[in-house]
């Protein structure tokens, strides 16, 4: 019963030039963004690659010279795009691609794609993921009107009524009609497009592939909360005018007031410092000199850890101060980054958990940390290239420190060293590593199906024949 009766209001949707078309055009708009998002990433991927393997060759390459000099010119570390960077490019196109890793310095992160970004994409050709959850209430909203609104001042659901059809069982049709049809064209083909893509490019693993079927997921819960939504405010309203009027609000209000709202308070309550004072507190806490009482301090802690009372009686003073002046600088990067990084993961935890006055909210905070290109998970890129970096730096200054070098002095090494240290190589986190994002918004959005589910139930109490 319930089957024939959602045919039969997809074959009333279809009819619907105004309705079906909207819907068949934001599904084509969904595909165009997931090619053009795919594409500069697969062509930045290719260049990132060639540009890692030339570093790569002029690191071993470099010639005889001092280990701690190599560790200055050291190489460029590259992140490769997330590997369901179509379904949701999240951050990545506002964040650096790349970082220079080098001694005594934890630099920025350089190349953001925004900047040279099309004029196109420079005006907001959004992700798929942003078109979904942006406009996906419009034309969930317009479906759901087509099939109650309309029909009720036809009169058409009268004769339904009366012809002994359970209220229940209309409402439930409509609001399975109007989800098949959302889910099967917005979600479906640019899912498949993103694991065909994946496996394209060799990146079809396991934790991709259960990244997307969870993305599809949300994206289904999503659309199905709006459908609920939209057939139950069609039916509470009086007329059909009314309806259209109530929706298209509600639209604004989720998709475009409230995520403002949100944004606006989470900058209130949770500000940042500037990037300048972060970098500027760094240079001061490990300065790339000391001061003459740094410089007597660290000399005393260099003369007892060596157990002797002259720097002279040290194999390599001058390897032994850049080891010690290093090892501080992680502490202090540790400390003022750490804390930096700390408080931009709690804006976004914020946002999320605001979600629960807004299902767009909940679903773009969620969206992004599944697809894998938040900010928790380019912070981990961050803090693998930096371990990386210092790892690097602490076996150049080893092996100095390890040659006896006094004054002017310098011990030299070949590519022997240089090609003991491996190549860069990064992993994306498996998911549910990094959770702390996505949990107060999908919590969010479960409240938003279940009060979506609860006022489907009482509008349908509202019919009678």
């Amino acid at each position: 019963m319930t089957r024939s009766l959602v045919s039969l209001e997809l074959a009333i949707l279809r009819r619907d030039a105004r309705a079906w078309w909207s819907l068949i055009a934001l599904a084509l708009l969904v595909l165009l963004s997931f090619a053009a998002i795919t594409h500069d990433a697969a062509r930045a991927d290719r260049e990132k690659q060639s540009v890692a393997a030339a570093e790569r060759a002029r690191w071993v390459g470099q010639g005889e010279k001092d280990p701690h000099s190599a560790a200055h010119y050291s190489i460029f570390a590259f992140k490769t795009a997330p590997a369901l960077i179509g379904l949701d490019s999240g951050v990545e196109s506002f964040v650096g691609q790349t970082v220079w890793l080098e001694a005594h310095h934890q630099n920025d992160m350089l190349y953001r794609p925004q900047q040279n970004a099309s004029l196109l994409q420079r005006i907001g050709f959004a992700s798929p993921s942003a078109l979904i959850t942006s406009f996906g209430p419009l034309i969930v909203f317009l479906l759901a009107f087509t099939l109650v609104a309309q029909d009720r001042e036809r009169g058409t659901m009268r004769l339904a009524l009366g012809a002994a059809v359970h209220p229940r069982s209309i409402v439930r049709a409509k609001a399975l009609a109007v989800w098949s049809a959302a889910f099967v064209l917005l979600v479906t083909p640019v899912t498949l497009a993103a694991l065909l893509w994946a496996g394209i490019n060799g990146g079809l693993t396991g934790d991709v592939l259960l990244r997307a079927l969870l993305w599809a997921t949300l994206m289904a819960g999503y659309l199905a909360l709006l459908s609920a939504i939209g057939v139950a405010i069609s039916l509470w309203m009086g007329n059909a005018r009314m309806a259209l009027a109530a929706l298209f609000g509600l639209w604004i209000l989720f998709a475009l007031a409230l995520p403002r709202v949100a944004s606006g308070t989470v900058d209130v309550l949770r500000p940042l410092p500037s990037s300048q004072s972060i970098r500027q507190q760094m240079l001061e806490e490990a300065p790339s000199f000391w001061s003459d009482a740094d410089n007597a301090r660290n000399r005393a802690a260099l003369l007892a850890r060596y157990g002797v009372k002259r720097m002279e009686d040290i194999p390599n003073p001058r390897m032994a101060e850049l080891d010690l002046r290093e090892r501080h600088s992680h502490r202090v990067f540790d400390r003022i980054l750490g804390g930096f990084y700390g408080k931009v993961a709690g804006q976004d935890r914020l946002f999320a958990t605001l979600g629960f006055l807004s299902p767009v909210i909940a679903a773009q905070a969620s969206s992004a940390s599944i697809a894998g290109s938040d900010f928790s998970h380019h912070r981990a890129f961050i803090d693998g290239a930096e371990q990386y970096r210092r790892d690097l730096v602490n076996a150049m200054n080893a092996d100095g420190m390890a040659h006896s070098a006094h004054g002017a002095e310098r011990h030299k090494n070949d590519a022997r060293l240089w090609s003991e240290i491996p190549e860069f190589s990064y992993s994306s986190p498996p998911l549910g590593a990094l959770s702390a994002t996505a949990l107060p918004a999908l919590a969010a959005l479960l409240f938003w199906l279940g009060l979506s589910a609860l006022l489907l139930h009482f509008a349908s109490r509202r019919l009678r024949p």
